[in-house]
Formats: structure tokens, C-alpha cells, sequence
């Protein structure tokens, strides 16, 4: 093989993977100040995340000693900061609402899905997390895996307390 064809080979693959490249870094940049902004709302409430995931705009956490959750939403036109005392809820349920693809086949297209905690007190209204809007996302990615992993396990801390 001769130099002028590795050179090429070379710079050929190195066009074709710095897409991918990019997109990693992009992607575990954006992951960590989601992060670096939990860990603000975090210490404002004097808490410490234990476990935590991230979505495709989102993240959530979870205090386990203290036994509250924290939620941060980054979308073009806003950020949502929310940090809930599991104690003063009875119970954590999950809004899924769809629309009808078509009239002859039962397949349903998700528009929004969110995290509703239910308060103890009758006064105080539903906090929500919202994991997926139709309108902000276009399309899914793992929003219905993660809300299908927290809920159950907040609504099991929030059972306990």
C-alpha cells in the first residue's frame, strides 16, 4: 500500500467518524450540566442525590435519606426546577395521554406523559413532572422506560413513609 492511499484511507475515516464523535461529546456535555444543575437544586434544599437518570431533556433524582425527589427540565423556551418532600404526598401515578392514530386500528400516538404526585393534603395541588410533551420532543427516546422505573419506585418510598 502506498503513502497516498493511507493518507486518504486515513482522512476518509476520520470524516466519517467525526460525526459520531461530535455527537458523543455534545451529548455527555449536555448530560453533565443537566447534572451540575440537579446538584444546585440539590444543595438549595440541602440534599444529596443518590440515584439519578437522565432523559432526553430532563433528569431526575433521588435523596434517599431524606427521601426527596428533584426534577430539572431544560426546553428551548424554559427550565423547570422542582424538588418534592415525598412525606407530604400519598401517592405518585403516571399521566399518559394519547390520541387515536386512526379510526380502524387501535394504535394510539403518545402526546404527553408525566409524573403526578398526589399531596396528603387536600388544599395543596398535584405537583407534576412532565417526561415527555409531543410538542417540545418529536419523537420518544426511553421517556416511557424511565417514567415506568420511578413511578413505582417513588410510589413504594412514598407507601413507606
Amino acid at each position: 500500500m502506498n503513502t497516498g492511499t493511507l493518507i486518504l484511507s486515513v482522512v476518509f475515516i476520520i470524516i466519517c467518524a467525526s460525526p459520531f464523535i461530535i455527537t458523543t461529546q455534545n451529548s455527555r456535555k449536555k448530560k453533565n450540566a443537566m447534572l451540575k444543575a440537579l446538584k444546585t437544586i440539590a444543595e438549595t434544599h440541602n440534599a444529596t442525590i443518590t440515584k439519578h437518570e437522565v432523559g432526553a431533556d430532563f433528569i431526575i433524582g433521588l435523596d434517599e435519606t431524606k427521601n426527596m425527589v428533584l426534577f430539572y427540565k431544560k426546553t428551548n423556551d424554559k427550565i423547570t426546577e422542582n424538588c418534592l418532600d415525598l412525606s407530604d404526598y400519598k401517592a405518585c401515578r403516571i399521566l399518559k395521554f394519547c390520541k387515536n392514530t386512526n379510526a380502524k386500528s387501535n394504535s394510539q400516538i403518545i402526546e404527553t406523559l408525566k409524573l403526578e404526585f398526589i399531596p396528603k393534603d387536600k388544599t395543596t395541588t398535584e405537583s407534576q413532572f412532565e417526561f415527555y410533551d409531543e410538542d417540545t420532543n418529536i419523537q420518544l427516546s426511553g421517556e416511557l422506560e424511565l417514567i415506568n422505573t420511578w413511578q413505582p419506585l417513588l410510589q413504594q418510598r412514598i407507601a413507606a413513609l
